[in-house]
């Protein structure tokens, strides 16, 4: 079920000369969910899946930047959803165009690590986290 976040905050200091000193970071308002589906939104904004009331944000802080390639690097850090902090590391291409830098990643992660929603037979535990930036 594709969805995704109206609302968030990305701070990126990205050094091509040193991509190891770069910061990432995001914080991102729950209450901003959209899968193009309002009654599913209002759920997954409930106590069952992200408590946005008590959880208004979820958050990654970067703690280290890694090179892999020239066109590659490693951001790990640590994300936050609802209660739970785990360290994550995002494998992000890199790119140029039109002057600005493209930061392209995936993250597979499992929602109930997160403590979003419970085990089903119906949804998938698995969700995969697509990010875009460009500065």
């Amino acid at each position: 079920m594709p969805g995704s976040f109206s609302s968030f905050k990305p701070y990126v200091t990205y050094d091509k000369a040193n991509p190891s000193s770069s910061k990432f970071s995001c914080t991102v308002d729950i209450s901003s969910i959209n899968t193009n589906n309002s009654g599913r939104d209002k759920h997954l904004k409930n106590k069952d899946f992200f408590d946005a009331e008590k959880y208004p944000t979820m958050k990654f802080e970067s703690t280290s930047v890694a090179v892999v390639s020239a066109s590659k690097i490693n951001i790990t850090g640590n994300l936050t959803i609802k209660d739970v902090t785990k360290k994550v590391t995002f494998e992000t291409a890199v790119s140029e165009k039109g002057g600005k830098t493209i930061f392209s990643s995936t993250l597979l992660l499992n929602r109930i690590n997160y403590n979003v929603g419970e085990a089903s037979w119906t949804l998938a535990n698995d969700l995969n986290i697509d990010l875009n930036i460009e500065k």
